[in-house]
């Protein structure tokens, strides 16, 4: 999640009926999740959203019916009408269901009943990489059919499904709804300072996920963030849940040992199991982040007590996250990748993922996302894209309305700048391409990076119609 409206979720009120649930903004990334979850498990789902496209017709594929548009009318038969954080309360859909008398419920409230009434359960949380640890995980065990739920759908496949009594699901912090969860494994990735909208600063965001680790019988949690390590310290005084920790410090439960990249563009992990053997994968996207990730989802695996060889062939078989440095394709040596990164950290790593990938020059197209976003972190986004070698920086997306108005990437451009990195301004997509074809030659990457329309950068680039790389 990038960023929601501030809002308050009231506590649930009792078991919800999800028989005949229905999702007002049925295509956005964790609620398509949900919706197929319940699909499969033989509810009668229903939804509608304003963006329609690809993401309902695989919903609909599913089993799900979606409309176009929000209207009153779509709430009819439903046992439940669900929200997420980004819809409005004046939306027609909810005002009819509350009307009507049908219950109306937050998606984190659906989840947190899934969660509490499955047989074992993981939710994955922290600022970064949640979706890709979560996907991780599911494949890892995938003998097992676990159901599972995700942010984002793994390279050729969907973000959920609906299987086995084991359930693993990516816990949302952007609007606190993370600590209704009562997992039996509660995964922390990263505490970070993100979702100005909703939190202070990283000590509030540690808050909200130690609140969420507490409730859970055992806590796997990144010994490299500094963040995580204070929501794991904090748990630990608490007393009552166990603590299982990865990463490369020397006293991490699972020890990376190594991380060497590979000529496929990923790396070869090798980690200390906590039985003292040594254990070893193939990570497929470049950057210490997925190795990091892969070391979570090995050590949830072990908590489920799974076998160390068995979990390590899972994340080998794994073909990444869309949009998680996914390589889309190459045109005259020009290798194009898209990134989600929208948050500084997040920024700087790709970045680094991406010089993997080449000896030659990173080129960045970055689409700023989120008005209070961007006036809180734009100057350290823009700090972030001087790690590039070009920067061709788009609008700011709003992703929600805000009291204070929509905000320019002005800021942005000028800490890139002043970081030392050289910065094309453009208005839009085509544009975007234009430029991205004068700059690049054989050897370099093109990183398409955020969360909006940037996403079809990718396919400007290489299509064949128009190839613009090709015609530089």
């Amino acid at each position: 999640m990038v960023e929601t409206r501030y809002v308050e979720i009231p506590p649930p009120t009792g078991p919800l009926d999800l028989t005949r649930p229905h999702f007002v903004g049925i295509c956005g990334a964790g609620m398509s999740a949900l919706a197929r979850l319940l699909a499969g498990r033989g509810a009668q789902v229903s939804g509608s959203d304003v963006n329609t496209g690809e993401v309902a017709a695989q919903l609909e594929a599913a089993g799900c019916r979606v409309r176009a548009g929000h209207d009153a009318a779509n709430v009819a038969g439903a046992s439940v009408v669900v929200w997420s954080s980004v819809i409005d309360a004046a939306n027609p859909e909810i005002v009819a269901a509350r009307a009507a008398g049908v219950a109306v419920a937050h998606r984190s409230h659906v989840m947190a009943q899934l969660v509490a009434e499955a047989d074992r359960s993981v939710v994955v949380s922290g600022t970064h990489g949640k979706s890709t640890a979560t996907a991780m995980l599911a494949v890892a065990v995938g003998h097992l059919n676990p159901s599972w739920a995700a942010g984002a759908a793994p390279v050729g496949s969907v973000n959920g499904q609906a299987g086995s009594g084991l359930l693993i699901a990516e816990g949302d912090e952007s609007d606190r709804s993370v600590s209704l969860y009562r997992p039996d494994v509660a995964v922390v990735l990263n505490a970070d300072d993100d979702h100005p909208e909703t939190f202070s600063g990283t000590a509030d965001v540690v808050g909200t996920l130690t609140d969420f680790a507490i409730q859970a019988r055992t806590l796997v949690a990144c010994a490299d963030d500094a963040g995580a390590r204070e929501v794991t310290d904090r748990v630990r005084s608490h007393g009552d849940t166990k603590v299982v920790t990865f990463g490369e410090s020397a006293d991490a439960t699972v020890r990376l040992l190594s991380a060497t990249p590979t000529v496929a563009g990923g790396s070869t992990v090798t980690v200390l199991d906590p039985r003292g053997v040594r254990v070893s994968w193939t990570v497929c996207s470049p950057g210490r982040p997925a190795v990091l990730t892969s070391l979570a989802a090995y050590a949830a695996g072990r908590v489920l007590g799974e076998a160390p060889q068995v979990l390590a062939a899972g994340l080998s078989g794994f073909a990444g996250v869309r949009r998680r440095m996914q390589l889309l394709g190459a045109v005259e040596g020009v290798r194009v990748v898209d990134s989600f990164a929208h948050h500084p950290a997040a920024i700087v790593a790709d970045i680094a993922a991406a010089r993997e990938l080449t000896g030659g020059r990173v080129l960045v197209a970055f689409e700023p996302c989120g008005a209070t976003r961007v006036r809180v972190l734009g100057e350290r986004m823009g700090a972030a894209l001087a790690a590039a070698d070009e920067v061709v920086l788009l609008p700011v997306r709003d992703a929600v309305p805000t009291a204070a108005g929509a905000v320019s990437g002005q800021g942005i451009g000028h800490a890139a700048v002043s970081a030392g990195v050289r910065v094309h301004s453009v208005g839009g997509l085509d544009q975007a391409a234009g430029v991205l074809a004068a700059l690049a030659r054989p050897g370099d990457v093109v990183l398409t990076m955020g969360v909006g329309e940037v996403a079809g950068l990718g396919a400007l680039l290489l299509e064949p119609s128009a190839r613009p790389l090709a015609a530089a």
